[in-house]
């Protein structure tokens, strides 16, 4: 390989590592939201079942999800109502329009 063929390479290299960057980067941003998502829904859902059973809604939907730091899981009971948002993990400059809200009606059968 001649020197000129090597500064070739190097200088296709320094243009492709930012573009492999880029990508992993919102890989890892779009598993994040995705993440925040089930979380919520899966936290609603527990939460929404827990109250029709008359258990604390709150409690139920934190121990729906117990790998999530309790500062990034919102709960709030108005009602019938039970709203869920969870903040996406990661850099706040590139999740925070990811963050997820899931809200259920908890209400019984009988009361429609």
């Amino acid at each position: 390989m001649s020197p000129g063929e090597r500064g070739q390479a190097s200088v296709e290299v320094v243009a492709v590592v930012p573009l492999v960057l880029a990508a992993a980067i919102a890989i890892v941003v779009a598993l994040q939201a995705h993440r925040a998502g089930e979380a919520a829904g899966l936290a609603a859902h527990a939460a929404g079942i827990a109250r029709l059973q008359g258990r604390d809604p709150v409690e139920a939907a934190r121990a729906a999800v117990p790998g999530l730091a309790r500062d990034r899981l919102t709960i709030a009971v108005v009602g019938d109502r039970i709203t869920v948002r969870v903040r996406a993990g990661g850099p706040r400059a590139l999740v925070a329009r990811f963050d997820a809200r899931r809200q259920v009606r908890a209400r019984p059968v009988g009361d429609r």
